[in-house]
């Protein structure tokens, strides 16, 4: 490698080529690559769909979600299957296991099992399979809306088309997901009264209208020489040949058509879920992006076509954009932005300070290229440019300098010995290449395993280790193969003759730094001298840091939040209530939270009839008795409040409106403030299983009582609820057998009338239109219209279904929820995590309720959310750390030669954790997911720092200096590069730290605790790290004078791996009583050879 490195000196074409190729390559990967907020994540997650119309969530279970179920038994690499049941809709979300080998396999596999339409019941559609993945991403919502209470339906509807068409049309668009769109229908009421005068059922109105729908091709007629086609013609072309279809006629003329025995319009399907904007009906676009498209440049141009659409909407029409998701991307890229530039100023200047001008400039080579390879790096990777990626560059923008500040630096040194610079540069650089490739290969495995972390943590935060073993790499490169020659060709020559010495110290500086490094030297002495009480002192303040966590006055929360631009409300009526009812108690919140100041309030969307958290979240929440309320808030900066002060507020205002009985008792409410980041649990989610409900609710009641005591929790709820009254129509046997009248005909009767059958379709333009036939409105609204039900029977008659069927109410369910092949009922909160934490509530209910299965036997409890995301990550990060600690000791043992060096070199990483304890506490901040991998990350970037200080110790004692003084003289040579090194890198994470140039809560707390984890371990390095290699001389000794009592001998040093390398102790056993020739090629120090105690 020095060849190499001797021969590329005198190659400066060949470099400046290189670098400029490098640089050139970089900025046209950067412009490639995409801009998003977060990385891409697959969830391994996939979602199987059953539409079951007309059925009820215990009849979707029992007849399609357990079948199913059953299948993917059969199915390996599975986690966990969670299933829900609602009216109509069963819904199964299967987890992969993150270490499957194939997960695409599992997929299919999934695909298989579930293909089994023959075995569920017959009006079953094909269960749907989707993995759940991100080959879209939701990037904007755009609301269209009337300015006006009075505006039509159809007026938002035609205009929603004519965007929906050009969107479409938009270069990297996806998906247009259409919310609160109703597709056309023409309804036919039929009037019960009139079928029964006329003796037809509903089933011969559904045949006649889906037979006479046809447009079927006949073949082809040959006549002569001549061809025609054949073609039946019957299709529909408008509302009004509907109208006029004959149902049946006779002989003389008379006809029966459809007009007569019903009314038919041209109307929109019945609605389920109403969508309103700011206070007013809409029609909500869902945008979302192909994986492959820049999330900044796509929303700019979304943006501007629909400020151009509002010149040319109809009167009383606008269109507005909200929830955009590229104006967080946006602010967030600009502010680390900003901060990267803060922190390279910092960073100059403290290198132009402390290195002068040429040194700092040569230096500062590495930034640009290290990051125009990394940019090459994540093109070729497929990482876009989103907050962790740009925070991992962040994170390395001072580290990348370190290789270039040791290369310079020692050649700087030997400069100062008055050797001539290419000499000088040389020797420098040889005498650490080897040490900065072990720092390099020691930091890659500190960050390396942050690789294999699992869950969506670990996909999330994957780009960092990525961004930053690129970087360091090509740090490691520059420093090594291109320093040189910039050195060689720019640094200023010694003034020193090629012979001569200073006949000062050349360790020592002038000026400031000089008598710093002198009171250094004398605090170095003392500690030294005192070794056993200094590591004593460091030992009780590790002890006290630690203290601080275990009494809580540092509190851990799995993700801390902040910087929160949105609040979520979802709202509940008693089951049961219809959407007109809902719309109306929700008009009454909406008005309370529309009262927001318009500098907080950028937007509301008001879902009346569903309850979804998540474009993303396959749980099905419609109930016509619910709502969700998504508030989106201006930007942090531009308003007063927090998120969570407004959402105080807005509680506030809720309860002041209960007193004054404008809002009901009945509407239960929750409100929620919405973090950006990674999905986390919440931080109380008791999960009970078992089989009868009953006993479910029993465990989970005792839960919420339980909870309700706990100060600072709130929002206690129970995710099952009993469901709308059921009118169960029991087949009688014998009835039906004498009217031959079959249980599946009893059954569409019933369906037809009140839930509406399709009995064809049509198509007109863009719309396929389906012909829906059921009872009007008029006798769907009362138990009456049960009694008016027909069936038509096997022998063409028609007799009431009241005849075959025995009529029981009962109480249904609104939702059944199953957890790994069991019901499953939940038990959910939220609390003030600046009063008690997630884990402290878990830990009180897993004391109050430690019994709790053995006095149920067969049900069992889960404590999930926030406290399951802890325990996961936690878990692995440790198992990672430790992985990581042995891979670092391995290295350093098999560089030095030795076990005991890599343990003192290590010495300095468990003394990290005060540093980052008290940066915590000093901020009121709690401990964190982010601040613990801040301390994983510690790891490397301590070893660097002190695997080349011990370094430097062997090599001066190579020189001859005694123990003590090879110590201190060492720690004098490597204050500057370690203050360096150490500096550089915290100054370049202090913008963030601090959000100088914008704050993003999400990565502050790695910041932080890397930043002040590192300034605490560089006085560790410089302090205790000396003291530890003193000690453990100390420990050699003892251990050979206690040999000798037993007649046996030992040869070598500490800090020299063979037994007896170059030298051994004098007789007397003192480790500062020896000499020995040097044969390390370093000049001899001016004042130590030979040198007796």
């Amino acid at each position: 490698m020095i060849a190499i490195i001797k021969y590329l000196m005198d190659q400066k074409l060949l470099i400046n080529l290189l670098v400029f190729l490098l640089i050139i390559a970089g900025l046209v990967s950067l412009g490639r690559i995409n801009r998003e907020a977060f990385p891409d994540v697959n969830f391994d997650m996939v979602s199987i769909t059953t539409i079951y119309p007309g059925a009820s969530p215990d009849e979707l279970e029992q007849l399609v979600t357990i079948p199913l179920e059953k299948r993917l038994k059969e199915v390996g690499d599975i986690d966990k299957v969670r299933s829900y049941n609602i009216e109509n809709v069963s819904v199964i979300v299967v987890y992969i296991e993150d270490d499957a080998s194939d997960k695409k396999q599992v997929v299919q596999d999934i695909k298989d099992a579930v293909s089994l339409e023959d075995q569920l019941p017959d009006t079953t559609q094909k269960p749907v399979v989707q993995e759940i993945k991100l080959d879209k991403k939701f990037i904007m919502d755009v609301a269209i809306y009337g300015s006006e209470p009075g505006t039509s339906y159809a007026t938002l509807r035609k205009v929603a088309d004519d965007m929906e068409d050009y969107l479409y049309e938009i270069e990297g668009v996806a998906e247009v997901e259409q919310i609160g769109y109703l597709d056309r229908e023409y309804l036919v009421e039929v009037n019960p009264a009139a079928l029964k005068n006329h003796r037809i059922g509903m089933n011969t109105v559904i045949n006649t209208l889906r037979n006479r729908n046809m447009d079927v091709p006949g073949g082809s007629l040959k006549v002569g020489d001549s061809e025609y086609i054949l073609r039946t013609k019957g299709q529909y072309n408008n509302v009004e040949e509907v109208r006029n279809t004959t149902i049946m006629a006779n002989d003389a003329g008379f006809a029966t058509r459809i007009r007569d025995v019903a009314r038919v319009t041209d109307t929109f399907k019945e609605t389920t879920v109403y969508e309103r904007f700011n206070g007013r009906k809409a029609i909500i676009f869902r945008i979302w992006k192909k994986r492959t498209a820049d999330e900044i440049r796509l929303a700019d141009i979304v943006k501007n076509y629909i400020d151009n659409s509002k010149n040319v909407l109809p009167a009383g029409i606008n269109a507005e954009i909200f929830n955009d998701i590229s104006r967080y991307t946006r602010e967030r890229i600009s502010s680390l932005l900003i901060n990267a530039a803060v922190g390279f100023v910092l960073l100059a200047g403290v290198m132009f300070l402390l290195m002068g001008p040429r040194i700092s400039a040569i230096v500062s080579i590495t930034i640009p290229v290290s990051f125009m390879v990394a940019f090459l790096g994540m093109k070729s990777g497929g990482i876009t440019l989103n907050v962790i990626s740009m925070f991992g560059m962040m994170m390395v923008l001072g580290m990348i300098v370190d290789f270039g500040i040791v290369v310079s630096e020692n050649g700087h040194r030997y400069m100062e010995y008055g050797l001539p610079r290419r000499q000088a540069i040389l020797k420098g650089v040889s005498e650490v290449v080897w040490p900065a490739t072990v720092t390099l290969l020691c930091i890659t495995a500190a960050f390396a395993p942050l690789l294999f972390l699992t869950g969506i943590m670990g996909k999330f935060i994957k780009a960092i280790p990525i961004v930053l073993i690129i970087c360091l790499f090509a740090s490691w490169a520059v420093a090594m193969f291109i320093m040189p020659t910039y050195l060689n060709t720019f640094a200023k020559e010694s003034s020193i003759g090629k012979d001569e010495l200073k006949s000062e110290d050349p360790h020592y500086e002038h000026g400031f730094f000089g008598k710093f490094q002198r009171r250094y030297k004398r605090f170095l002495t003392a500690a030294i001298e005192h070794r056993y009480l200094t590591l004593l002192c460091l030992v009780i303040l590790l002890i006290g840091s630690l203290s601080l966590v275990a009494t809580k006055q540092v509190k851990f929360v799995f993700m801390a939040g902040g910087g929160a631009e949105a609040i979520e409300i979802l709202t509940k009526l008693p089951q049961g209530t219809n959407i007109d009812a809902n719309l109306r108690e929700s008009k009454k919140l909406e008005e309370i939270i529309m009262k927001l100041p318009g500098k907080e309030l950028d937007a509301l969307h008001v879902s009346v009839g569903d309850e979804r958290s998540s474009p993303l979240d396959p749980k099905p929440g419609q109930g016509t008795h619910k709502s969700t309320f998504s508030i989106s808030l201006s930007k942090e900066k531009d308003r007063d409040r927090s998120a969570y002060a407004i959402n105080d507020g807005l509680r506030a205002q809720i309860a002041l409106a209960r007193k004054k009985g404008t809002i009901p008792d009945t509407l239960d409410i929750r409100s929620e403030v919405k973090e950006n980041g990674p999905p986390v649990g919440k931080p109380v989610n008791i999960e009970i299983r078992g089989k009868d409900f009953a006993v479910l609710m029993e465990i989970a009641n005792q839960y919420v009582s339980y909870l309700k005591k706990i100060d600072n929790v709130y929002d206690v709820t129970i995710d099952f609820e009993e469901g709308k009254q059921e009118y169960l129509h029991v087949i009688n046997d014998v009835m039906a057998a004498r009217t031959h009248v079959s249980a599946f005909d009893a059954a569409m009767a019933l369906n037809s009338a009140f839930e509406g059958a399709v009995a064809t379709s049509v198509h007109d333009g863009k719309d396929d239109i389906d012909i829906r036939v059921r009872f009007p409105e008029s006798a769907r609204e009362n138990t009456t219209g049960l009694d008016q039900v027909m069936i038509g029977n096997q022998m063409g008659g028609l007799l009431p279904l009241n005849l075959v069927t025995d009529i029981k109410k009962r109480p249904g369910y609104s939702q059944i929820n199953r957890l790994n092949y069991k019901r499953l009922v939940q038990v959910q909160a939220n609390c003030n995590q600046d009063k008690i934490t997630s884990q402290e509530i878990n830990r009180l209910m897993a004391e109050k309720f430690s019994g709790i299965e053995k006095r149920y036997p067969g049900y069992s409890v889960i404590y999930g959310g926030e406290k399951e995301d802890t325990e996961k990550s936690m878990g692995e990060l440790g198992v990672l750390f430790i992985f990581a600690v042995i891979i670092i000791f391995i290295i350093l043992a098999v560089f030095m030669e030795s076990l005991i060096l890599p343990i003192v070199v290590m010495g300095a990483i468990p003394f990290a954790i005060t540093g980052i304890i008290l940066a915590v506490w000093s901020h009121r901040q709690p401990l964190g997911f982010m601040s613990v991998l801040g301390f994983f990350s510690l790891a490397g970037v301590i070893v660097s720092n002190t695997l080349v200080l011990v370094q430097f110790i062997n090599n001066q004692r190579d020189t001859g200096l005694l123990l003590k003084e090879s110590v201190i003289e060492a720690g004098v040579i490597r204050l500057r590069p370690i203050l360096l090194t150490s500096g550089t890198t915290v100054l370049g994470l202090i913008p963030t730290i601090y959000g100088l140039g914008g704050k993003d809560y999400f990565v502050a707390p790695l910041g932080l605790a890397f930043g002040y984890g590192l300034v605490f371990a560089t006085f560790i390095t410089l302090v205790l790290i000396p003291c530890f290699y003193h000690i453990a001389e100390d420990l050699k000794i003892g251990a050979s004078r206690l040999l000798a009592l037993i007649g046996i001998s030992m040869h070598g040093e500490i800090y020299r791996g063979r037994a007896g390398d170059r030298m051994t102790h004098a007789p007397s056993g003192d480790p500062d009583a020896y000499d020995e020739s040097s044969k390390s090629g370093i000049p001899p120090h001016p004042r130590g050879r030979g040198r007796k105690k």
